[in-house]
């Protein structure tokens, strides 16, 4: 039910985001021949006017195909220069086009936050990190495991576990034993710990840190204003960690490691959907805002990069060669592919770890 919950809304981060370049195009009067859901092969299609609306087989997002958009002259339907055609239109309307799926990227994130704030979320103690060598490593726990139950002789604490609790019972006997009930996506584990009296200097008695998660709701009008406000501080946030990424990437290979691809982003959008819905969405959100900036990266094949071919065509005033964009998308849709097989078996290589 999770990896379902999960595979939809990543879904959706998709079709919406080609929805928004759809939206666009139609507004300004470019066909559109065709706009799908999921990718093909077709099994269903229909004509309405001069779009074809399609179910494709593989269920994962979705595409549009605007006319004239690979900046080719011609086409086996007629000279892309006709009004109808992308490559016809003025350097801003197509940038419009172009940056419209980013912009609904954005837009979903504020709905999807400003929900999640009207809701609330579920409190949970969280497992933030694990020490090396410590009980709680020895014992198995992992980072992101949910804490459902904490018993020591006579004292129980059940969900949602509130870490002062967990901290004052572990410091007033600790090395003690102390059983916990444990939820790891949809398992349901339970370990025994035994406590160290005199643990290295930084760690706890069990070798764990932890994080209190949860939240009330708000008003409906205030949880617009907070959506907004946290989808803002959200993209700064992902601005910020692209360029330290980048700015790395080639000084410190070993950054690499902290990227994820989809299998990671599966994983962990699990993890959060395990602790519910309104976890899954606040994680969808986040994703939805790292989407948004990663397509505004002027790297070819990227929303970004064709944004920045046409503002390289308004500076010198024509339009760079199709053949030329074409070679250009092609090759950055090359490297993208041959980083995200190297980024899925890293992810892989964690899964079995």
């Amino acid at each position: 039910m999770i990896l379902l919950a999960v595979v939809i809304g990543l879904s959706v981060l998709i079709l919406v985001h080609e929805l928004g370049h759809f939206t666009a195009a139609k507004f300004f009067g470019i066909r559109v021949d065709e706009f799908g859901i999921g990718f093909p092969p077709r099994l269903f299609g229909r004509k309405i006017g001069e779009t074809i609306y399609s179910l494709n087989l593989l269920p994962f997002g979705g595409f549009v195909r605007i006319f004239g958009e690979d900046g080719s002259s011609e086409n086996s339907e007629g000279a892309s220069g006709e009004s109808g055609s992308f490559s016809a239109q003025p350097v801003f309307r197509r940038l419009i086009v172009i940056l419209a799926g980013v912009f609904m990227n954005v837009v979903l994130a504020w709905l999807i936050f400003s929900a999640v704030l009207f809701a609330g979320a579920p409190n949970h103690l969280i497992v933030a990190q694990v020490a090396a060598d410590s009980p709680a490593a020895i014992a198995g726990l992992k980072e992101g495991d949910v804490i459902l139950e904490l018993k020591n002789a006579g004292n129980v604490f059940t969900d949602p576990v509130w870490s002062e609790d967990f901290v004052r019972l572990v410091e007033a006997v600790p090395a003690g034993v102390f059983d916990l009930k444990i939820m790891r996506g949809e398992e349901m584990l339970e370990f025994s710990l035994t406590g160290r009296e005199k643990p290295p200097e930084g760690q706890g008695s069990l070798g764990v840190s932890l994080v209190d998660v949860g939240f009330a709701g708000t008003s409906l009008g205030r949880s617009f204003v907070e959506g907004l406000k946290t989808t803002v501080s959200t993209f700064g946030l992902v601005v910020v960690g692209f360029f330290d990424f980048f700015s790395r990437l080639f000084s410190q290979p070993e950054v690499l490691k902290t990227v994820a691809g989809p299998v990671g982003i599966f994983s962990l959008a699990s993890k959060a959907g395990s602790l519910g819905l309104v976890y899954l969405f606040q994680f969808v959100a986040f994703i939805s805002v790292n989407l948004a900036v990663l397509n505004l990266i002027p790297f070819p094949a990227l929303d970004g990069g064709r944004a920045l071919l046409l503002v390289i065509e308004k500076i010198m005033a024509k339009p760079v060669p199709g053949k030329v964009q074409i070679a250009i998308n092609a090759f950055g849709f090359l490297l993208l592919l041959v980083l995200m097989i190297l980024i899925t078996v890293q992810d892989i290589g964690r899964l079995l770890n």
